[in-house]
């Protein structure tokens, strides 16, 4: 081949000739070329350079920036994920909270006036604050509703004061325990024994329950249960323990038979078949005693008690139902009565 290729042909042939992929003849002519030719030369030079290496560096430089970009914002959406459920765990319990629960609460003190029942109410639970306190009224009954959330500086109170207004109200109720019905304050102890009465002695599980609200234990000491069911009447007697008696009632026989039949017309009015409450225990001096009072007797011993209730409380006019066992189809006020009558000193 005869060599008159131009700068501009071998430059142009450079591409493939580096490549490998011209023919022996023209191979032949670009070396003549190059031969003669230092520019052409240089050029070829630098096609052969090995440039991959940088290049793949520089790829691997912005791969390594890609990651670093990438990892940066991954932990950026996590930790703002995590802020996001502690900020919104955070208005759970410190703002939203949960409905308050009734045996959450306690009416430390209710004041009427001026159509208005004012309720004051507390919790024995520190770490627990109320807000949102509202009052629906529907068929004579008013409902209060509170929320509740952890004590915090939003909200530092464990309790509230709510007022109901008395207009056509026959019953109070907060968060669904009746607190106050016609005219008359619902202890806590007293809607629980209303809620714990039962039809059948048999039912041990229950009586327990209601000697406790009755507050047997407390006043007059650890006790047994000894139960007469076979036959009518059918009796219910606790035997308290000699060394049991450890109650504030006191410690002489007489005052403890006296006290003990009057808490025992709690238990007859709760009992619907009990017939009669029978006692023994042991006094201080080693004595063994026993007291039985029948439903005859505290039927009869009803209107004495309220007579002297209401002697006791300037302006109280309270009427005993006509027996113990009505009180237990009557009402939380009337079951109210009953506890308060059986607690008074005479």
């Amino acid at each position: 081949m005869k060599n008159d290729l131009t700068c501009g042909v071998v430059r142009d042939l450079l591409p493939s000739y580096v490549e490998g992929l011209t023919s022996q003849e023209t191979n032949q002519a670009v070396e003549t070329h190059l031969a003669s030719c230092p520019e052409c030369t240089a050029c070829r030079d630098a096609m052969k350079a090995p440039t991959e290496p940088a290049e793949q560096a520089k790829e691997v430089d912005y791969l390594k920036t890609v990651k670093r970009r990438n990892g940066r914002r991954v932990v950026l959406a996590v930790l703002c994920t995590v802020l996001l459920i502690l900020a919104g765990f955070a208005v759970k319990i410190f703002v939203i909270g949960a409905p308050a629960q009734e045996d959450e609460l306690i009416v430390s003190e209710f004041v009427e006036e001026n159509g208005v029942l004012r309720l004051s109410v507390i919790t024995p639970y520190s770490a627990t604050a109320y807000h949102g306190w509202k009052v629906e009224i529907a068929d004579g009954v008013a409902n209060i509703w509170a929320r509740s959330v952890l004590v915090s500086p939003l909200f530092p109170d464990g309790g509230g004061t709510v007022e109901v207004p008395l207009d056509g109200v026959k019953e109070v109720r907060l968060c669904g325990r009746t607190v106050w019905q016609d005219g008359i304050a619902i202890r806590q102890e007293t809607f629980r024994l209303y809620q714990a009465k039962t039809a059948y002695i048999g039912d041990m599980p229950a009586l327990n329950q209601i000697a406790e609200l009755v507050n047997i234990r407390p006043n007059f000491g650890d006790y047994l249960n000894s139960l007469h069911t076979s036959s009518r009447p059918y009796r219910w007697t606790l035997e308290f323990t000699q060394d049991g008696w450890q109650g504030a009632i006191g410690k002489d026989s007489e005052t403890f038979d006296l006290w003990m039949s009057r808490y025992a017309m709690q238990l007859l009015a709760t009992v619907e078949n009990l017939d009669e409450v029978g006692w023994t225990y042991t006094d201080h001096r080693g004595e063994k005693h026993s007291g039985l009072i029948t439903l005859e007797e505290a039927d009869a011993l009803l209107p004495e008690l309220m007579d002297a209730y209401n002697a006791s409380h300037a302006g109280c006019d309270w009427k005993p139902l006509s027996g113990i066992k009505d009180y237990y189809h009557a009402s939380p006020a009337d079951l109210q009565r009953l506890v308060d009558i059986t607690r008074i000193s005479s």
